[in-house]
């Protein structure tokens, strides 16, 4: 029994790796969309976007226990609030877009982003399931 819980932590992401991973998911996905405005500096781009988005994530992440669940039904919740939450946010802060668009905005925005994060964690996934199938020398 002992030997089954040690293989199958060997196989399951760490909750720090699971964070790391989501970040980075969701930094790219600003950085992706950044790359298509031209009314700021990059930087400015994507702290406006990022900061507004890894705050409601953050706080959606505590209340829903995301890296003590580790699981698919916590990623769902946490992106489900987080998301709209902070694409609605960035888009207050900026003053665009609005009305119609703003709901398109807030579809492709929240659908893209569940996109980079589960790629994310399957990639996380495959890594860790290959590390540990390899045989210590």
């Amino acid at each position: 029994m002992e030997q089954r819980r040690e293989t199958t932590a060997t196989r399951d992401p760490s909750a720090r790796a699971l964070m790391v991973t989501d970040a980075c998911a969701l930094t790219a996905f600003v950085v992706t969309g950044a790359a298509s405005h031209h009314d700021a500096g990059i930087v400015v781009v994507v702290v406006r976007n990022l900061v507004p988005l890894g705050a409601a994530w953050a706080l959606s992440a505590v209340v829903v226990g995301t890296y003590r669940r580790r699981s698919w039904v916590a990623l769902t919740l946490t992106w489900a609030v987080a998301a709209p939450v902070g694409i609605l946010v960035r888009s207050w802060v900026v003053g665009s877009p609005t009305g119609w668009e703003l709901g398109t905005f807030l579809l492709v925005g929240s659908g893209f982003s569940l996109l980079y994060l589960g790629a994310g964690r399957v990639l996380l996934k495959a890594l860790v399931r290959r590390r540990g199938r390899r045989v210590p020398a």
